[in-house]
């Protein structure tokens, strides 16, 4: 065999090894839903594909076929190259020993030391070519490109998975049976991420310009509501806007109009005991006819525990078909009340129209200090301005000064809670209205919702 044929074997299986480490990496990062979009467009090579990498044994038999044909490859380019071009080298390399000033006696002796010499000069070659060409370059490339390689490399794909079944079979079935014998449950391989992963991707995205940050801040909040519970969305007892059940349409319609809201919850003796709720537009339609009395108008209101997952409330707002649900705590007594926008502004932030008079969550003053309002979830206070404030014991602030004194403060009274230095600045009967911690303590978010209160400063 000539000593061209020879590189061009050993060049061929180093590409046949590139070949398999590039489909093997493309497969698995691929995006399925590009390659859907792509089959659905009528590329015939993404229809072709997309069954071999679907999640499950479809991969796990691909990726076992590039192992396969990794190993098959490496394994002769080491042989073949340790056989045929070693051997081919040592003779002439033998003849021109004496010329590089080596001393040993010519014949067998001269072979078998040139014999040495071209087996680790081939080794140290091979190597470098299997592990740049074979190796780091098509994973690069499969990397950044993995869709346009792995619809490249489908059909020689397709052929190694037909001539190497009985293989990938032996292997897969042989993993399978040591992962019992050792007790570990055997997992395919799949592209499903957890919560905590989809945020990383949902960071990483946004680093790399492909989101907004508005976009960003509206998926980690989806995310984030498998954590809430209603007690910590809820709008409190005391901020309650309600009305005695007996109250007249006129005094009902006046309540309207002064608070802004289209609907009334209606109680019986006091708010733990909510009878149902009325609606602005029944009671001007009452008021037109000249009717006072407002029971043919109340209507019934779901309630929920205040330890319901927010995922439970939607639903339970969706199965009713209610706007709002009263929230009773453990002793049956109301805790608050939920609407269908305070959902919504779980996700997509704050927004006020026309007729909100809301507080801005968030100011900043001259002296270089951020004002919060005392309601204010300690959790999103802690993801919009980095701070490390414990979520155990309270779930706003106002409850987490309440705790950590042990007593109602005073206006002007600071607390300092696990390196954060926390001011009350206004006081609502013995709640907290109003904080301010200095901007140094904190590193602000661009969060949009916070920084239209800033703004408007």
């Amino acid at each position: 065999m000539s000593f061209v044929t020879a590189i061009t074997i050993v060049a061929l299986l180093v590409l046949m090894n590139a070949l398999y480490v590039s489909a093997e990496f493309a497969a698995v990062k691929s995006r399925k839903t590009r390659l859907v979009e792509m089959a659905a467009a009528g590329n015939t090579a993404a229809q072709r594909l997309l069954p071999l990498i679907m999640d499950g044994k479809p991969i796990d038999d691909y990726v076992a076929a590039c192992q396969v044909g990794i190993t098959v490859s490496s394994l002769t380019l080491g042989a073949y190259g340790q056989r045929v071009l070693a051997q081919g080298l040592a003779q002439p390399l033998a003849q021109i020993l004496p010329d590089l000033g080596i001393n040993v006696s010519p014949g067998v002796a001269a072979e078998a030391l040139a014999l040495s010499i071209t087996i680790w000069v081939i080794l140290l070659i091979i190597t470098t070519l299997q592990v740049v060409i074979g190796e780091l370059f098509p994973k690069s490339v499969a990397v950044q490109y993995p869709e346009r390689v792995a619809l490249a490399t489908v059909t020689p794909m397709r052929l190694s998975l037909f001539l190497f079944r009985p293989l990938i079979w032996l292997f897969n079935g042989s993993g399978t049976a040591l992962l019992k014998l050792m007790g570990i449950e055997h997992k395919e391989h799949g592209t499903v991420h957890s919560p905590e992963e989809i945020e990383i991707l949902v960071t990483a995205s946004t680093r790399g310009g492909l989101l907004e940050d508005e976009e960003r801040q509206m998926l980690r909040n989806t995310l984030r509501l498998r954590d809430l519970t209603a007690r910590q969305v809820m709008v409190h007892r005391t901020r309650l806007i309600a009305a005695p059940a007996e109250s007249s349409v006129e005094d009902l319609l006046r309540l309207c109009i002064d608070e802004g809201y289209t609907r009334i919850p209606l109680y019986q003796e006091s708010v733990d005991h909510i009878a149902g709720i009325v609606h602005v537009k029944d009671l001007f339609l009452l008021h037109t006819q000249g009717i006072s009395d407002n029971q043919s108008i109340v209507r019934d209101v779901a309630y929920v525990p205040e330890t319901m997952a927010i995922g439970e409330v939607w639903d339970t707002l969706r199965r009713t078909g209610q706007y709002m649900v009263i929230v009773f705590d453990e002793y049956g007594g109301t805790a608050g009340l939920i609407t269908l926008e305070d959902l919504i502004e779980e996700i997509f932030g704050e927004f006020q129209d026309e007729f909100d008079r809301e507080e801005d969550l968030f100011t900043e003053d001259t002296e270089g200090r951020y004002h919060l309002r005392g309601d204010l979830l300690i959790a999103d206070v802690n993801e919009y301005l980095q701070l490390k404030l414990p979520e155990e014991e309270a779930d706003t602030l106002s409850g987490l000064i309440l705790s950590t004194l042990g007593r109602v403060p005073q206006a002007g009274e600071e607390v300092t809670v696990n390196g954060t230095t926390i001011r009350v600045e206004k006081m609502a009967d013995l709640g907290v209205a109003e904080i301010s911690i200095p901007r140094q303590m904190a590193q602000m978010e661009r969060i949009p919702e916070w920084e239209a209160a800033a703004d408007d400063a």
